[in-house]
């Protein structure tokens, strides 16, 4: 746990980013720190159990002084590998699906009511496997898809509450170790053609996220934002 070594504006907006021992997670709390956050940080497979929550996330908001934002980007450490559903293991499912999912549960409920406090915003990370499926990837796209669906579930809770939940579904090259292995397949080819460089796939993720969590997005919750070029269209 910890702050991102950058300078904070004056009155700058307070960020838990979640998921910082995942690169895609870094990439964000960087990139917010250097738009002027205030970050704090956490690994994935923190807040396993509610009490280690309270404990987690209650030391990341005394430190802060409350959240006005939260960054989700935890899954557990074996769900980038492939591993077809008929080799899952119970530790492969309790460090997958159990530790994913409750990181993700005990998080939002320690984090609620200072959410509530600021009517702060909430993104989830995920990658388009949620939606697509994926050879090889069968525990990793049901465990991406579960916290999809959690996190359209909580925004229907939390609206009247002021709290905005949103989900960013982003290139699958950027979680799984082998998309080739996961053999996700598409209805079209890319919209916007050729695969964007690693640079570039990050940069379009982080702009989304920085875009989602201010009030220039106040109308959006629920919603599942795709940033894959335009491979898979949502419904």
């Amino acid at each position: 746990m910890g702050s991102v070594d950058a300078q904070p504006q004056p009155n700058a907006r307070r960020v838990l980013v979640v998921g910082t021992d995942n690169t895609i997670g870094l990439e964000v709390s960087l990139s917010l720190a250097d738009s002027g956050w205030l970050v704090s940080s956490l690994p994935a497979g923190v807040a396993r159990t509610q009490a280690a929550g309270v404990i987690d996330i209650g030391a990341v908001l005394a430190e802060l002084g409350g959240l006005d934002a939260l960054v989700i980007a935890s899954w557990g450490t074996t769900i980038a590998a492939p591993k077809a559903v008929e080799q899952v293991t119970d530790a492969d499912l309790e460090d997958g699906w159990e530790g994913s999912m409750q990181t993700m549960i005990w998080t939002l409920q320690t984090s609620f009511p200072a959410l509530v406090q600021s009517s702060g915003s909430v993104v989830v990370l995920f990658p388009t496997t949620a939606m697509s499926g994926g050879r090889n990837y069968s525990l990793a796209a049901a465990t991406f898809e579960a916290q999809r669906i959690l996190m359209k579930a909580t925004a229907r809770q939390w609206g009247p509450s002021g709290v905005r939940l949103n989900g960013v579904a982003i290139f699958p090259e950027s979680i799984l170790d082998d998309v080739e292995v996961a053999d996700v397949h598409y209805l079209a080819p890319a919209a916007l053609g050729e695969d964007p460089t690693e640079g570039k796939r990050a940069d379009d993720v982080i702009r989304t996220i920085q875009f989602l969590l201010t009030d220039g997005s106040s109308g959006l919750t629920g919603q599942t934002i795709g940033v894959d070029g335009g491979r898979w269209l949502m419904p």
